[in-house]
């Protein structure tokens, strides 16, 4: 075991570089999980949306009322009725919602009319949203009555619309124990762990066959009593024992970081989906270690591939945030595969067939990729063997 045993030595030497990518992954993954943890809320605050209200008419009871309403759930802004002072305030955020009161809108509405406020709103504001239903939810309450009692008064029916608005419901927030949601630490945790994985392994293995192919030193291999095959499979043997050393390094930090969410189910599939993404890890690393030449390259490499596979696939930037275009690239490369198992598997609640279904089905294309670039570089270090020997 000679070629083994020098294949660790020589990872020795790079230990140091090594270890800083694991203190800055172990530092990056304990702040973004504690902080990605920290989502349960207890206590509900509402915020305030700034509305301009704009009367148009003669200032009435019914109005009044519903300026009342609005005023307990927003802001109001005083604003005057030109057109562009309008939209400069909606443009600059000054408002986020604009209640435009027609002049006849109270005789009409009494009436029984289907008459209704002009609105304007911020595009896509969620404020401005909640408080169109605000307004809707006064008017369609003094519509029934109005529908209902004829001959009710402005002052009657503010006093029955206000009533039965007054009434509210009463939510309390729990916390249920031993949900999947409770495995979001973990998770967090191992939905990082690609970076180190890739930096590491990428420099780990590389490193290795750079020494290895070295066209001096394999001539020398070829007269020596080793085979060229048992060579190779000891080379093989030290890869897979340092890639597997890593993850069970990172998983045994992980129980010890996350004690309680690492004995559920939940981070079982963690575990084995980040085994299968260290395979195809080590496969892209074998590949990467046959094509570069240099200890510059390598560094650069190792830091454009985490880099990269990372930010593009929902390692560092969630899934959800990224956009079409992005996801579309991102379907080529594994650890969009891994982020979307990890996903599913904090999600799940019921261990059956039908709900792993999916999460095998992610780590099957894992290995997918693991089988096509290993084909690769098998293909590419056979010429190069052709050509340097």
């Amino acid at each position: 075991m000679t070629v083994f045993k020098t294949y660790f030595r020589i990872i020795k030497k790079q230990s140091t570089q090594l270890s800083i990518y694991i203190v800055i992954f172990l530092a990056l993954a304990i702040l973004f999980s504690f902080i990605g943890n920290d989502t349960s809320a207890e206590t509900f605050t509402q915020s305030k949306a700034k509305v301009a209200f704009i009367n148009q008419g003669q200032d009435t009871v019914l109005l009044q009322g519903l300026k009342d309403y609005l005023g307990e759930h927003s802001i109001f802004v005083e604003l005057g009725n030109n057109t562009v002072e309008l939209q400069d305030a909606l443009f600059f955020r000054e408002v986020e919602y604009i209640a435009g009161i027609p002049a006849d809108f109270t005789k009409d509405f009494m009436s029984g009319k289907a008459v209704g406020i002009d609105k304007t709103t911020v595009s896509g504001s969620i404020s401005g949203i909640y408080t169109d239903i605000l307004v809707n939810k006064y008017l369609n309450t003094a519509r029934l009555y109005i529908n209902n009692y004829k001959g009710i008064t402005q002052e009657e029916l503010v006093k029955q619309v206000g009533k039965d608005l007054a009434v509210e419901t009463d939510v309390e927030m729990k916390v249920f124990e031993g949900k999947a949601e409770d495995a979001s630490a973990a998770r967090s945790f191992y939905n990082f762990m690609p970076y180190v994985l890739i930096n590491i392994i990428v420099l780990g293995v590389s490193s290795i066959m750079m020494v290895f192919n070295d066209v001096k030193l394999k001539r020398r291999n070829l007269c020596s009593p080793l085979s060229n095959t048992s060579v190779n499979m000891q080379i093989l043997l030290g890869n897979i024992v340092f890639s597997v050393s890593l993850w069970a390094l990172l998983v045994i930090i992980s129980v010890i970081l996350y004690r309680q969410d690492m004995f559920k189910m939940n981070a079982l599939f963690f575990c084995i989906n980040s085994l299968v993404l260290t395979f195809t890890i080590l496969s892209m690393s074998f590949l990467v270690g046959i094509l570069i030449r240099s200890r510059n390259a390598q560094s650069g490499v190792s830091n454009i591939l985490s880099l990269g596979m990372c930010f593009l696939t929902g390692v560092f930037v969630p899934q959800e945030f990224l956009g079409e275009n992005v996801l579309s690239i991102a379907k080529f490369i594994p650890t969009y595969w891994y982020i979307k198992a990890n996903k599913a598997a904090s999600n799940l609640t019921n261990f059956n067939f039908d709900n792993m279904g999916p999460i095998i089905s992610y780590m099957l294309i894992e290995l997918g990729f693991a089988v096509a670039i290993t084909s690769v570089a098998l293909v590419m270090s056979k010429r190069k063997q052709l050509k340097g020997v």
